[in-house]
């Protein structure tokens, strides 16, 4: 693994599956009195969706397009669908309960995608 061998593509997705990681100690729920950062959340099952890119590219492989977009994909559907799970209504007024975690899990799924787009591997 020599990180300055990399090319664009390949230090995105490396960067983006460490953002990633990271994002699981911010806050994931914050309501003032209470907060909870991504591991006691469970969160850390979206690392999945960064799996196959980071793999690939430890092994010095090529990644489909397709397949590093729709983890890409599936990321970004993931950290939206949490927020939108920590959003409601208390005493007739919309509460979001989400904290930092789940947006940076968001930027860090959107640069995913950027590098699979800029990765290029030849097999």
């Amino acid at each position: 693994m020599k990180f300055s061998s990399w090319d664009l593509g390949g230090k995105a997705i490396f960067i983006a599956t460490c953002l990633a990681f990271v994002s699981m100690f911010f806050t994931w729920v914050d309501i003032g009195f209470y907060s909870e950062n991504g591991f006691e959340q469970e969160s850390y099952i979206m690392l999945i969706c960064f799996l196959y890119p980071i793999i690939k590219l430890l092994r010095s492989r090529s990644i489909s397009k397709i397949g590093g977009y729709v983890c890409a994909i599936a990321g970004i559907v993931c950290g939206v669908a949490y927020i939108n799970w920590k959003s409601g209504e208390v005493l007739g007024v919309s509460l979001n309960a989400a904290g930092n975690g789940p947006y940076v899990f968001i930027v860090a799924s959107a640069i995913l995608a950027f590098g699979v787009f800029q990765y290029d591997k030849q097999r």
